[in-house]
């Protein structure tokens, strides 16, 4: 029984410019993403800082560090996403946010209202993981209180939607809200 609905931060509750940036300047330059991709992963772990992701970013890229920053710092709540919480999921499931990200960025993306959705939120900052590391759903189940069985998992990519399925959580990979929603849906009223 579904006691629990996981959500990721970054292109599933919370949509900025990187995820179609990264498309347009690294999707032929595997080389130069799978270095830039390190880093990120380590700024994640808390191993190294914005700052340096931001640079090597710049350095791929050819762009100026500002407008690299802005990719990052203009996340926008997924406001239809946030408002099926509100209205369908809240109080009678618990809500955890997940995600790999550098920093507490969460009271910058979301209004303390929209925090308040939340039973539980983690942050790979914060723990020294990263998803897709079995160890960071456990770790959010733990938080919630439930076993992995008893969670949805929704996750805009396939790695750690695959990493959670293995646990045995529901999942939804994220393509929009709407077809979220429904596949959320379909899940609880299985």
């Amino acid at each position: 029984m579904i006691k629990a609905v996981i959500f990721d931060l970054y292109g599933v509750l919370g949509l900025n410019g990187w995820q179609s940036f990264k498309a347009e300047h690294f999707a032929n330059q595997p080389e130069a993403w799978d270095q830039v991709r390190e880093i990120g992963k380590r700024v994640d772990e808390g191993r190294a800082n914005q700052q340096e992701f931001v640079a090597a970013v710049a350095e791929a890229t050819g762009y100026d560090e500002t407008m690299i920053r802005a990719q990052f710092e203009d996340t926008k709540p997924n406001k239809p996403l946030l408002e099926f919480i509100a209205a369908k999921l809240a109080g009678s499931y618990k809500i955890g946010l997940l995600s790999n990200t550098s920093r507490d960025v969460f009271s910058t993306v979301f209004s303390p209202e929209e925090l308040g959705l939340f039973d539980a939120v983690l942050s790979s900052f914060h723990v020294g993981l990263v998803k897709p590391d079995p160890a960071m759903f456990t770790l959010m189940c733990e938080k919630l209180h439930i076993a992995p069985d008893e969670a949805i998992m929704v996750d805009d990519k396939a790695k750690h939607v695959a990493a959670a399925q293995k646990l045995g959580m529901q999942t939804v990979q994220y393509d929009s809200a709407e077809q979220a929603i429904a596949a959320i849906e379909r899940l609880l009223a299985a």
